[in-house]
């Protein structure tokens, strides 16, 4: 009988781009018209946003936006803003082509440096961390079955995870929401923080449908004078398609706000009552696709001379998707002749992963900056940096931790001592994960013409296996069958103690 192989498919998940960029900005700033001129700057932040990808040979194409925003104290002793967004490119080159690469983006502030040149004009100079890593999943073909010319195989399985892509999604959030009963009409916008959370996913037929929330907190200076603030959270709902997905398989899903807005709008009364919200929310749906690889890691033939080759590959496993709250909290004194807390927020999330026996720990660092108002009736800018950190169990070793880290909203209350508790709830969206090595059976020959002379005499052998022999390597010593040598001992286990085996040869 002539040899007959048959292969099945793995899926190989293969590192495609992980690299850090520095990107500078500059940026040249006048102040619109309708600004109030600078008497001092309180902060100036920018928040990083990536707005367009695309992959073509042999690199990874990004577009991005970094959004600067300058509060300052103006003429009058009131509070400004301005803001300014500075377009950015990057070429990224990739190890190898992919047409649909798997992108784990992430950017963060190096350092930013504002200066006022006059009352006007401002220069600003920073620079971003960008940390872009990609995979590309390939199909790969391992031999999983063969027959004929007495080829005996080890056939292995193991559970892996097939990537099946990624999808994108952006959604407009357009509204207008009134002030809160008692709250003091609205002169100007000072600061708007948004933060978008998934709160259910349902997978059907080749598409994740997301529901989830987008939570707003604003600032603003009140038409009677002082300051006041809102809390408001809008539902939002992307549906993202992708081939795959359906019942039984992994979804790794977040979402993060691109650009929000909050102007404010005059109701019938002509009092400006109502806030015009404009918020873009990016959703992304990662898959993921459970199933059993076989394959053949070794093989003899028990009648002819057989070479063979093999090769090592990777295959990924994920363990379970994660969207977990963290809570931090922490007592931060009020800085010195402070009179008031106006506003209290955090910025500049950044998350680094570290192995542990028993699963990997998360750690974070989040500033919680503040604009306090000071016994002089002047505001100030202060900011102190939190760090939290997570462990995920896990029983496998080498678990590997991949995601991201959000604030999704920040409080406080004042305690005793001058001192103030913050609570921020960071939520965490990721996967766990660990790297399967497997050893394939790559290529096959049996020479007919060279029948083995090595093989031992047809018999009934008693054999004194070691601990730890397996009946693949007894099987190959004696050039036999190794399920024959399972019927003569069905109460073989492999692993214990020394043991007596009977070992059939044909």
């Amino acid at each position: 009988m002539e040899l007959k192989l048959t292969r099945q498919p793995l899926f190989i998940n293969e590192p495609l781009i992980d690299q850090t960029v520095e990107q500078p900005i500059e940026c040249d700033a006048l102040l619109p018209d309708y600004c109030p001129d600078i008497v001092r700057i309180l902060k100036c932040s920018v928040a990083p946003v990536l707005t367009g990808r695309r992959a073509s040979p042999g690199k990874l194409e990004l577009e991005g936006m970094a959004v600067i925003t300058v509060y300052y104290v103006s003429t009058g002793e009131g509070v400004a803003r301005g803001e300014y967004k500075v377009p950015f490119s990057r070429i990224v080159e990739m190890k190898a082509d992919h047409p649909a690469p798997v992108l784990s983006l992430s950017a963060q502030v190096d350092y930013l440096n504002c200066r006022a040149v006059n009352q006007r004009r401002l220069d600003i100079r920073g620079a971003l961390v960008l940390t872009v890593k990609a995979v590309g999943s390939r199909e790969d073909q391992a031999i999983a079955e063969g027959e004929g010319m007495g080829l005996q195989l080890k056939r292995e399985q193991v559970e892996a995870t097939r990537l099946l892509g990624q999808c994108i999604r952006e959604t407009r959030v357009t509204e207008k929401v009134d002030l809160t009963h008692g709250k003091p009409p609205i002169l100007s916008i000072i600061r708007v923080g948004a933060a978008a959370r998934v709160t259910e996913v349902k997978q059907v037929a080749g598409k994740a449908v997301l529901r989830g929330e987008l939570n707003l907190h604003i600032l603003y200076q009140c038409a009677g004078g002082g300051f006041d603030q809102l809390d408001y959270t809008l539902p939002t709902s992307a549906i993202c398609e992708l081939e795959g997905l359906g019942e039984g398989s992994l979804c790794d899903v977040w979402q993060q706000v691109t650009s929000v807005s909050a102007e404010p709008a005059a109701g019938e009364d002509g009092e400006y009552r109502l806030l015009a919200v404009d918020a873009v929310v990016e959703s992304c749906v990662r898959g993921w696709l459970p199933y059993t690889a076989q394959f053949c890691s070794d093989c003899y033939s028990t009648k002819n001379q057989c070479s063979f080759r093999t090769r090592a590959a990777s295959l990924t496993r994920v363990c379970r998707t994660l969207q977990e709250t963290i809570p931090c909290k922490e007592s931060v004194p009020l800085p010195e002749k402070a009179e008031a807390v106006v506003d209290l927020w955090c910025e500049g999330v950044s998350l680094a992963v570290r192995g542990e026996s028993g699963g990997p720990v998360a750690e974070g660092k989040v500033t919680v900056a503040m604009l306090a108002k000071m016994e002089d009736g002047q505001l100030y800018y202060f900011d102190k940096v939190l760090e939290v950190s997570q462990k995920f169990p896990c029983e496998e070793d080498g678990t590997l931790l991949e995601g991201k880290l959000v604030c999704q909203s920040c409080a406080w209350s004042f305690s005793a001592n001058d001192t103030l508790e913050v609570r921020c709830d960071l939520e965490f969206t990721g996967i766990l994960s660990c790297q399967v090595r497997a050893m394939l059976l790559d290529e096959v020959q049996v020479d007919e013409k060279a029948p083995r002379e090595d093989a031992a005499a047809p018999g009934l052998y008693l054999y004194l296996a070691d601990p730890g022999e397996t009946l693949w390597d007894i099987a190959k010593r004696y050039n036999t069958n190794m399920d024959k040598i399972t019927g003569e001992n069905p109460e073989e286990t492999e692993g214990r103690e020394r043991r007596v085996l009977l070992i059939p040869v044909l």
